[in-house]
């Protein structure tokens, strides 16, 4: 059963509603005039008054109203509903505030419209919100779409999802070629299979993978050289894989150029320490012709006389000083090649030294300096031969020129185990006065050097310690020892 309540009851419970409804609303007769309003309707129009309006015309209340909301007051009143879900309103200080808003008429029992109902609500900070993540998607499609390094979302099973532009261009791909249809694992050479497996093990383990160096095989069948660095996100319940990649094309044709600058000062200082021992190794080579030539006039008169046995002496003679030339020769032959014809391989340190003595003797023996040789050590080391023989006869050279004028004269070179380490020691130290305090931090800087003007060229240690840290050893001054020592260190090789 429905009880029919009072027309002055039911006005009063419309004006409670409204008044009470969490948003600004009024409730207008057709005159626009206040028949009911929310606490927060005022405030909502920046009126801070409590001022009692019911009774006054919209117009009265606010003055300066625009054409427009008129226009839509009186539409309202003919019927017509109208709404907008964002649209600004100018306070009168200036500020600007965004509103949603709804006008649409009330009917009285015979179905005339009797007014309107407004409903507003402020939703400026909305409105922020959403500018502000608007500029954030404009910043990230921007960075998406201009950065210089390569971005693509790939599933777990390497199925590529989105590719920017620099991306693309690193493989040779279209976007509707790649993105969907192409995988991480289509355009990835079997070569790096193990290298692949250890990343995702990575990528499981920290959810990160790289910085890692492999190739991609673009659509023209070519390889490109990149650097890999990604990490997991989580997507609507899927687990993908951003990647940023990094083209190192124009990186490695810049590291061969460099490459090959490095290795023609190492043949330029090369050639320079050959030219300073020009002399020894002129009288080195002297020797074995000498004893030649002499054993050539006994020959000749062995033959003469028919001395057979003199003969044969004579013979081997002539065929030991020419072995003698030879390795002389054939040393020279191989320090002068380019290192970079020469292979990396397992090389005896007790090979490096006795090629870096044959190639000093004769310049230490015409200086009457005295050396000593000490090398109890068996080791090898895997690098460039020719390199290693440079760095040592660069530190002979070094030390013969301390050395021969000094009373007593010697140099002393040493090989072994270091203890507890798998290296091995190269030492070479000289009776030569002690450098200079202010030198022993710059001696391996380039273009530094002790020596007279025209007698070096600052260059040899440094290219020495490059060469050395290249095999993965280091190269320093021993500070503690009481006279000049060089102390050489590399890796030995373990079988």
């Amino acid at each position: 059963m429905s009880v029919a309540l009072p027309v002055e009851t039911l006005r009063r419970l419309f004006a409670d509603f409204v008044r009470h409804v969490p948003m600004a609303a009024a409730a207008f007769d057709r005159e626009m005039r206040y028949l009911a309003h929310s606490d927060g309707w005022l405030a909502a129009h920046g009126d801070t008054t409590t001022r009692d309006i019911l009774g006054l015309t919209h117009y009265e209340v606010f003055p300066e109203i625009r054409d427009e909301w008129r226009e839509l007051h009186r539409r309202g009143l003919a019927g017509e509903i109208q709404r907008r879900d964002h649209d600004y309103f100018e306070r009168a200080d200036g500020r600007r505030e965004w509103l949603r808003w709804l006008v649409a008429p009330w009917r009285d029992a015979d179905g005339a419209v009797g007014g309107i109902l407004i409903y507003t609500e402020n939703v400026t900070e909305q409105m922020d919100t959403r500018r502000r993540l608007d500029q954030r998607e404009s910043t990230i499609r921007d960075f998406f779409a201009q950065s210089p390094l390569g971005l693509n979302l790939c599933r777990m099973d390497g199925l590529w999802l989105e590719s920017n532009p620099a991306f693309l261009r690193i493989i040779g791909y279209t976007h509707e070629e790649a993105d969907g249809g192409l995988t991480y694992w289509q355009l990835t050479p079997r070569k790096y299979d193990a290298a692949e497996a250890a990343q995702l093990e990575q990528l499981r383990t920290t959810r990160r993978y790289g910085p890692y160096e492999k190739e991609f095989i673009r659509k023209d069948g070519t390889t490109i050289p990149v650097r890999l660095n990604g990490f997991l996100i989580e997507r609507e319940s899927e687990t993908l894989i951003w990647s940023l990649i990094e083209d190192m094309t124009e990186q490695r044709a810049l590291e061969r150029e460099v490459e090959e600058e490095r290795l023609k000062a190492i043949q330029a200082s090369k050639l320079a320490m050959l030219g300073e021992m020009a002399a020894g190794i002129a009288h080195e080579i002297n020797n074995p012709l000498s004893i030649i030539e002499l054993f050539a006039y006994t020959l000749q008169g062995a033959l003469d006389g028919g001395d057979a046995a003199t003969a044969r002496e004579a013979i081997a003679g002539i065929r030991a000083a020419a072995s003698r030339a030879g390795k002389i020769v054939q040393g020279l032959s191989r320090f002068s090649r380019e290192s970079q014809r020469e292979p990396r391989a397992d090389v005896e340190i007790d090979a490096i030294v006795t090629e870096a003595i044959g190639l000093c003797r004769a310049r230490l023996a015409g200086d009457a300096i005295a050396l000593t040789v000490d090398v109890s050590t068996r080791a090898r080391v895997e690098g460039h031969a020719i390199e290693l023989t440079q760095v040592l006869v660069n530190l002979l050279n070094n030390a013969r020129d301390a050395a021969r004028g000094a009373e007593p004269g010697w140099i002393r070179i040493t090989a072994h185990d270091v203890a507890d380490a798998p290296l091995v020691e190269i030492a070479v130290e000289d009776s030569g006065p002690p450098l200079p305090a202010d030198a022993r931090d710059r001696i391996f800087r380039p273009f530094f050097t002790t020596k007279k003007v025209g007698e070096g060229t600052g260059l040899g240690l440094s290219i020495s310690r490059s060469i050395v840290e290249r095999h993965g050893g280091t190269l320093d001054l021993d500070a503690a020892a009481p006279c000049t020592r060089f102390a050489l260190r590399l890796p030995v090789v373990r079988r």
